[in-house]
């Protein structure tokens, strides 16, 4: 199950380029946005947003407090300051608790590979998973083992992947998630070789 944060909010008046007063007054303006398309302009004290922010990421629950109500809630968007990476304006999605969502969560590559031991390269080319589930169980990433990326040229595809429960997956179970690729000098000698037997 995953972990739930909590954040305080409160109802915005400044809206459109005068929320940028906000940010000098130790605010960061925002807006969370419900199941039945209705969109709520909010405020969040920036030091405790942050921080919230850093640890909840996208896969954890936020517990949005606003005007007495509760609204459970995932990030959507964060714009940042590009040189300083301050919080300008976050996005939030509030959904229902009993209905399946769905988002993208990362994929974590864990374990030895004897190929990788022996020199091989790993090839690594999705970095997220979309998958469907409901709030309460989305995984804080997908964990893959490289144990059985035992020789050049195997490959552990999206189907080969054992899934926490309820959790669906919605990319091509063909995808390739890792594999391994014989060092350059071994490859480069193999094409050589292959190419003088012909």
């Amino acid at each position: 199950m995953t972990k739930t944060f909590h954040l305080k909010a409160e109802p915005r008046t400044l809206v459109g380029k005068k929320a940028k007063r906000l940010l000098k007054q130790g605010y960061v303006p925002g807006v969370v946005y419900r199941a039945s398309g209705e969109s709520t302009p909010v405020q969040f004290e920036e030091r405790v947003l942050g921080r919230v922010l850093h640890q909840a990421g996208t896969t954890h629950l936020i517990e949005v407090e606003l005007n007495g109500e509760r609204l459970t809630t995932l990030l959507r968007e964060v714009d940042r300051e590009p040189i300083t990476t301050r919080i300008r304006h976050v996005s939030l999605w509030a959904m229902a608790l009993d209905e399946p969502i769905e988002t993208e969560v990362p994929i974590v590559l864990e374990g030895e590979s004897e190929a990788l031991k022996a020199g091989g390269v790993l090839i690594h080319p999705v970095e997220k998973l979309r998958i469907k589930c409901l709030p309460t169980q989305i995984p804080e990433a997908i964990h893959v083992d490289l144990s059985p990326l035992k020789e050049f040229g195997d490959t552990i595809h999206l189907r080969d992947i054992r899934l926490p429960e309820g959790v669906q997956v919605l990319d091509d179970p063909e995808t390739t998630i890792a594999s391994v690729e014989a060092p350059k000098g071994i490859a480069e000698g193999e094409e050589e070789a292959a190419a003088t037997a012909e």
